[in-house]
């Protein structure tokens, strides 16, 4: 199959080495964790990938300032990629630049949760995806929303899949009003998971990267489920009903924590390897892990799809530009920890294990 690609998707390899050659490598990782302060942290970075966002960040840079800045850098790049490479990877790789449209839309759906106003929220918006996507008139038209429902009707008006994902939340988040924030969040994650899920019959490989995004989802949501005592019933709701853990998630939720990772672990490997960097089976340690652990899982899943399928095939190339990404949330939380006060010592216990 593999040499199938490589005549069919010639020029793909050479861009998706390409990308690969971008990544930071273990030490860059390892010494911006080890970093002292913001000073020592954006000077890892000069020299690296990252080296166009030092100056524009500097040391009195804001969480917003660093997080849009770095996403851009991501959009980009990811961009580049799909206009360069041939379809069906084009068209996938395209499509995976939604999330940060999806993740555009979710910072404007909390910020009305949270009644925060417009002039405020403005600076988490990230523009350039939509410019990249030629997509501008979305926020035209979102950003002036006064609450949920007149975001939702907007979103249905553009035929937008996050519009089911706030109807959705509409319906359920005053019964959980503790959970809502997470909630709306989950349930944005899942219109990008669906997405790429949707695309996933186009080609075994695009497959290949979709059915492990969605089983990792759905561990999130029942072990989050479980620690926090939700019934049955909103897991449901939140489940993608398909891959192996959403079956386990449907009839085993209600059974010890034990018996469901026993079952999860026989059929999704990626679990084994979250209790090792977790360092325990513990609930309460695993999900505190479940943020940090999403750089290891696309780390591990770029690098077991293109030892079986190459970097010619469109699946690799997909996965490759989620490391990236993944690699991209990884810089904002280390970068932005000096801001928020975190604990360095407290970063490196949960960051350590993951980037090793």
């Amino acid at each position: 199959m593999s040499g199938t690609y490589v005549i069919k998707s010639t020029p793909l390899g050479p861009r998706v080495r390409g990308l690969r050659a971008r990544y930071l490598s273990k030490d860059k990782l390892n010494a911006l964790l080890l970093a002292q302060t913001l000073d020592d942290a954006l000077n890892v970075l000069k020299g690296t990938d990252y080296d166009a966002i030092v100056e524009k960040i500097g040391k009195t840079a804001t969480e917003a300032q660093i997080t849009n800045e770095v996403k851009t850098h991501i959009v980009h790049i990811i961009s580049s990629l799909s206009r360069s490479a041939p379809a069906p990877a084009s068209r996938v790789l395209k499509a995976y630049l939604m999330r940060f449209e999806i993740e555009n839309i979710k910072a404007i759906a909390r910020s009305l949760l949270q009644g925060i106003e417009r002039a405020s929220y403005e600076e988490l918006i990230n523009v350039a995806v939509e410019e990249e996507l030629g997509r501008r008139h979305v926020l035209a038209l979102i950003m002036s929303t006064r609450d949920l429902e007149d975001l939702r009707n907007r979103l249905v008006e553009l035929n937008h899949p996050a519009a089911q994902a706030i109807n959705t939340f509409m319906r359920i988040g005053k019964q959980y009003a503790t959970y809502s924030t997470t909630l709306l969040d989950t349930l944005m994650e899942r219109v990008f998971v669906e997405l790429i899920l949707s695309l996933s019959h186009t080609d075994n490989t695009i497959r290949g990267f979709a059915e492990p995004l969605v089983n990792y989802y759905n561990l999130n949501i029942i072990l989050r489920g479980k620690l926090w005592g939700l019934p049955q019933e909103l897991v449901n709701e939140l489940l993608i009903k398909e891959g192996v853990i959403a079956s386990i998630g449907t009839k085993l939720y209600s059974e010890s924590i034990t018996r469901v990772l026993e079952e999860a672990a026989s059929v999704f490997p990626y679990i084994d390897q979250l209790i090792k960097v977790a360092g325990t089976s513990d609930l309460r340690t695993l999900v505190q892990y479940l943020g940090p652990f999403n750089y290891r899982f696309a780390r591990d899943l770029e690098e077991s799809l293109i030892a079986l399928y190459t970097e010619f095939a469109p699946g690799p190339a997909l996965a490759s530009a989620h490391l990236k990404a993944t690699e991209g949330e990884v810089v904002i939380a280390l970068l932005n920890s000096f801001i928020e006060g975190v604990p360095r010592d407290f970063m490196v216990k949960l960051y350590g294990p993951v980037i090793m």
